[in-house]
């Protein structure tokens, strides 16, 4: 199994999310209990090193699924948002995992507001410096918060 990680960032929030992830025996990957507050995670390199921390801890360990309430989503509980809903509109989540077996890149992933049908990536090195990482990341995070300003640019010169 390649190590996972979700980051959830937002808009409208100073803080930042990182979550570590376990997987079980039929490969179904689920969120670590407390995750990482990354307080202002614009300024400095704490992205990165949560991100790293939590890539280190992926584990496998088994986890009845089915009684699992989404109110006990470690994530949602991190954020202190009123509702799932609040949660789930406020914070971008990012999904982060290795390439190969080798873990020498990791794929960093995320959909746009309102987007099913692309998602945009870009390519992490595992041992590129922190502050390279967080760059790719905020631009990564920029691009899908500006997403429909660009589909309406696109929308506007293809009519």
């Amino acid at each position: 199994m390649l190590r996972r990680a979700k980051i959830y960032i937002g808009a409208t929030v100073r803080e930042a999310i990182v979550a570590a992830l376990h997987y079980n025996n039929a490969g179904i990957c689920f969120e670590q209990d407390n995750p990482e507050v990354v307080a202002d995670w614009r300024q400095g390199s704490g992205l990165a090193v949560a991100l790293r921390s939590a890539l280190e801890r992926f584990s496998p360990q088994e986890r009845n699924l089915r009684s699992y309430k989404k109110a006990e989503w470690p994530s949602y509980r991190a954020s202190n948002s009123r509702s799932i809903r609040t949660f789930e509109a406020a914070y971008l989540r990012i999904s982060v995992q290795a390439l190969d077996e080798a873990e020498f890149f990791y794929d960093a992933e995320a959909y746009p507001s309102g987007e099913e049908d692309i998602a945009l990536h870009v390519t992490l090195n595992r041992h590129g410096p922190n502050e390279e990482i967080d760059r790719k990341l905020l631009k990564l995070f920029n691009a899908c918060v500006d997403w429909p300003k660009y589909e309406r640019l696109a929308g506007s010169r293809w009519s």
